[in-house]
């Protein structure tokens, strides 16, 4: 059985069915969709330079650091 990760539908314990019996899983086209929007917002935010903890900045004790963008891409990874 395949399970569809909606981004809404998912309990704790069919997550644990889903590792335990390494279920298929689809994501469906919605979720792309959230996630792809999500990317676009946080590609816009990166371009205008806007703070964003983890994603601008170091985490914990280099939360104050800057990152430029090439950093940002290799920290992402």
């Amino acid at each position: 059985m395949t399970v569809d990760l909606d981004g809404e539908s998912l309990t704790i314990d069919r997550l644990v069915d889903v590792a335990r019996s390494k279920e298929n899983v689809k994501v469906t086209d919605g979720a792309w969709k959230r996630i792809e929007n999500s990317r676009k917002m946080l590609e816009e935010k990166i371009d205008a330079h806007e703070t964003m903890y983890g994603v601008t900045t170091g985490i914990g004790e280099f939360s104050e650091v800057t990152l430029t963008p090439q950093p940002i891409k290799k920290f992402q990874k």
